[in-house]
């Protein structure tokens, strides 16, 4: 639920509410929420229980960087079978450089990353994508703003599948990492300037 958008940052949960929405007793509950504590996606205050990590400048700075890292470590690892993307990567590149609604633009963005490390086989490493794809989701805006520099998201992804046709994942793990890092920038001068 954390990861699909459900709650906003800083939202508190009740375990109880929970337990009865999902149909499980509390203390798997409560096992889940340590679990999502050790991962960093919610926190626990004495006496207050849980809330959903609020995104802030901060995370943002921590959160890019890995995503970057990551994903380029799955892009590497499934080289020889992302070749046979492009084409779909490519199609995704276009509907998002069309696209006009925020959520359609968001939608199209999360699609190509994912299609991009779906051809990684090492899972701990997709659970880490995953994980920080979630914690990345609270602090962005992205889903409600769209894609701030939408042509220059479509420019750079371009890029990065011309170099997996070329076979040069170096160099897409070039633009992937300068992608994340200009993508940091935007979410940050977001969060500072937002009323």
């Amino acid at each position: 639920m954390i990861r699909d958008g459900a709650y906003a940052g800083g939202a508190r949960l009740e375990e109880i509410k929970l337990s009865e929405a999902i149909g499980v007793s509390r203390t798997p509950i409560r096992e889940a929420l340590v679990a999502l504590e050790e991962a960093g996606l919610v926190q626990s205050e004495p006496h207050k229980g849980f809330a959903i990590t609020r995104g802030d400048v901060s995370l943002v700075r921590e959160i890019f960087p890995i995503l970057a890292a990551l994903e380029a470590a799955a892009v590497r690892s499934s080289s020889l079978a992302l070749a046979n993307a492009a084409a779909n990567l490519a199609d995704l590149n276009s509907r998002l450089s069309a696209a006009a609604e925020p959520s359609l633009q968001y939608a199209l963005d999360v699609t190509f990353h994912h299609t991009l490390t779906s051809y990684c086989t090492n899972a701990r490493l997709l659970k880490l994508l995953n994980t920080h794809r979630a914690l990345a989701r609270l602090v962005d805006g992205a889903e409600n703003r769209g894609t701030a520099d939408r042509d220059g998201s479509v420019t750079e992804h371009a890029e990065i599948i011309d170099a997996i046709g070329r076979g040069d994942v170096e160099a897409a793990c070039n633009v992937l990492t300068r992608h994340w890092r200009r993508g940091a920038g935007v979410v940050i001068d977001w969060l500072e300037h937002r009323s």
